[in-house]
């Protein structure tokens, strides 16, 4: 029978409240960190956890999962945090997690969902211990580029023109101007913001509250690009993608993954495209996981990891 513990870590000041989930049987487990994308998160990613977290545990691994800081029971605040600052979670959950009796410190791995999947390769390249890594949905390209992707893939799924694309990436491109400029919240709001209230674009983001635009701020001072990262990963790679998400550039993050991991010289890399899968990996109405979505991720892990 699975079982669980609720776990406290502390990290970078804060307390970050989260649980471990075990497998059947007695260990040690091999285990994995579960990443979320972005946002005001939770240790279940609002309910997009569980069923994937049940894929793991069924395969055998132990799973650790928390509220992201000032979420949920962790304290701190996760708009003061940086994607490196994400990174050091990660980093330091995981030496937690080696330390932990029904653990096997050398089978533990990653899975990172969406900007998540910035964050868990980002750590993979840190720490070399990290056995095995599944980027789910992960952008190849850096932030900026995926924004300017998203608002206007977004759009021209609710059939938007190109003339209202063109005006949603322009007033991205003003977003991030006034973020990596360090321009205050005050200014933001009646210069920026407020001028492009009910254009097409505009809820993307939405309402950036003072809170949110100290996150983007801090994270434009120096934007990400995955590409450093992903040449120095040696680990296992599963990167998981859905064909019509309107998040990612997909084709193109193959092409980078395929290129930096060709540069790495890792050899054990797979990629997963789902036929018309979503950036959850969903299909349908209601929307369900793509067919084969789990398995591929379990029989993946069985192929590299010692399981039951």
């Amino acid at each position: 029978m699975t079982r669980s513990t609720d776990v406290r870590i502390s990290s970078n000041g804060a307390t970050l409240a989260g649980t471990l989930h075990f497998p059947d049987g007695s260990g040690p487990h091999p285990a994995l960190v579960m990443l979320q994308g972005s946002g005001p998160e939770d240790r279940d990613s609002g309910g997009y956890f569980p069923p994937i977290r049940g894929c793991f545990l069924a395969a055998g691994l132990a799973v650790l999962s928390w509220d992201k800081p000032g979420i949920g029971e962790s304290t701190g605040d996760w708009t003061q945090c940086t994607f490196g600052d994400r990174s050091d979670e990660a980093l330091t959950t995981l030496t937690w997690l080696r330390q932990c009796d029904q653990i096997d410190a050398e089978r533990t791995g990653i899975w990172g969902h969406s900007q998540g999947g910035w964050i868990g390769p980002m750590t993979a390249a840190r720490d070399r211990d990290v056995s095995f890594l599944i980027v789910n949905s992960g952008p190849g390209v850096d932030v900026i580029e995926q924004d300017l992707f998203g608002v206007e893939h977004t759009l021209r799924q609710d059939g938007a023109s190109d003339a209202d694309v063109l005006q949603a990436r322009a007033y991205m491109t003003r977003i991030h101007e006034a973020a990596s400029g360090g321009m205050s919240h005050e200014v933001f709001v009646a210069s920026v913001m407020e001028p492009a209230r009910g254009t097409p674009g505009f809820d993307y983001f939405g309402e950036v509250d003072e809170g949110l635009w100290g996150f983007l701020v801090r994270n434009m001072r120096e934007v990400y690009d995955p590409m450093p990262s992903l040449e120095r990963i040696s680990c296992p790679v599963l990167a998981i993608f859905g064909e019509k998400d309107a998040l990612v550039p997909v084709a193109k993050s193959v092409r980078i993954f395929e290129d930096a991991f060709a540069k790495a010289g890792n050899d054990d890399v797979t990629i997963e495209v789902f036929p018309g899968a979503d950036h959850r990996i969903g299909v349908g109405d209601p929307s369900g996981f793509a067919d084969g979505y789990l398995d591929t991720m379990a029989s993946w892990l069985r192929a590299r990891v010692e399981l039951r």
